[in-house]
């Protein structure tokens, strides 16, 4: 069957589409027998075609092969993106929908939130604007996708009698970090709803410092989440940049280099040229809890990037250097 898929033509996928216009979505599906895909869509002439159907109903006018049996997924989306269609694929849930949807339920008690809830509609809303193609495809971040997520995060709450929904590891994850931090976690879904676009490009934005057996994932993906939200940041706010060269002239004029302000650690000193200007420059109140506010040279501090994961690794709240500092020499005593 997948030979048949990769021998159909360009001329039959468009046959296939005329079908569907004139039959519409509905009875198209029902005269050949499939269901709304989930995954795979073709996209031609401004509207949004299930790429399993179409495909199976081109293979069907070429060959007499039954549609139904064609295979689905990528077995369908490849030949049609080399016949020069344009094929998207539905996204997993990313990081901060997840979050945005946990942040609305936890704000009820966990409480199941009806679908036609003026708040679900809304979330859906601002989901589908993170996404181009949301225009054509009506099942992308709908309000019935968004329910179901709620409920995927409500029965994956730690302490949650009954069935679990298959929501995968991250809705664990995150499920469990607004039960271990909630008012943090809620800051994060506070400054990515201030974002407006939740990410630039693609929304690559996994939880890869978080092994999904780790124990102690539900605690340790406030500070995965947080450090790729204050990245996201970092993006969107376009920190001042002659901030930062003010503040790392000023390192060299006082101190005579730019040294972590915590460690010593110094990247020009041990990388040579490679390491010329590199270093971290930290908010001493990150801008995620701060929000939009005029920064100074004294609220920066210049970090190497192990002190700078450690500082928003801190709890309950985020570490001061000098606090972080203190750590660090009495690690350095302990071990002496």
């Amino acid at each position: 069957m997948v030979a048949v898929l990769q021998s159909v033509t360009r001329t039959y996928v468009l046959q296939a589409i005329e079908l569907f216009t004139e039959l519409g979505r509905d009875g198209f599906l029902a005269r050949h027998g499939f269901r709304r895909d989930r995954s795979y869509f073709v996209l031609h002439g401004g509207v949004a075609y299930d790429a399993k159907p179409i495909a199976g109903v081109a293979v069907e006018l070429m060959s007499d092969w039954p549609a139904a049996l064609i295979p689905g997924g990528r077995a369908v989306a490849d030949p049609l993106r080399a016949l020069g269609f344009d094929v998207v694929e539905i996204p997993d849930w990313q990081l901060e929908e997840t979050i945005l949807a946990c942040d609305l339920l936890a704000r009820n008690d966990w409480v199941p939130i009806a679908e036609s809830d003026v708040r679900v509609a809304e979330l859906s809303q601002l989901l589908r604007t993170q996404w181009d193609f949301a225009q054509y495809l009506e099942e992308l971040r709908s309000p019935g996708s968004v329910h179901h997520k709620l409920e995927d995060l409500r029965t994956a709450r730690p302490g949650h009698l009954g069935a679990a929904k298959r929501g995968g590891s991250l809705t664990r994850q995150v499920a469990a970090a607004f039960v271990s931090d909630p008012e943090r976690m809620h800051a994060l879904a506070t400054a990515l709803r201030s974002m407006g676009r939740l990410a630039e490009g693609d929304a690559d934005m996994d939880l890869d410092e978080v092994p999904a057996s780790e124990p102690r994932a539900g605690i340790d993906v406030v500070s995965a989440a947080e450090g790729k939200v204050i990245r996201r940041l970092v993006n969107v706010r376009e920190r001042n940049p002659k901030l930062r060269a003010e503040k790392i002239a000023q390192s060299r004029e006082q101190r005579h280099d730019i040294a972590c302000e915590v460690c010593g650690f110094d990247f020009e000193q041990t990388y040579g040229s490679l390491g010329d200007g590199f270093v971290h420059v930290h908010h001493r109140v990150p801008l995620h809890f701060s929000g939009e506010v005029e920064s100074t040279i004294d609220d920066l501090v210049l970090l190497c990037a192990n002190c700078h994961q450690m500082i928003h690794r801190g709890r309950p709240q985020w570490l001061t250097p000098e606090q972080l500092r203190a750590v660090l020499d009495r690690q350095r005593v302990s071990g002496a």
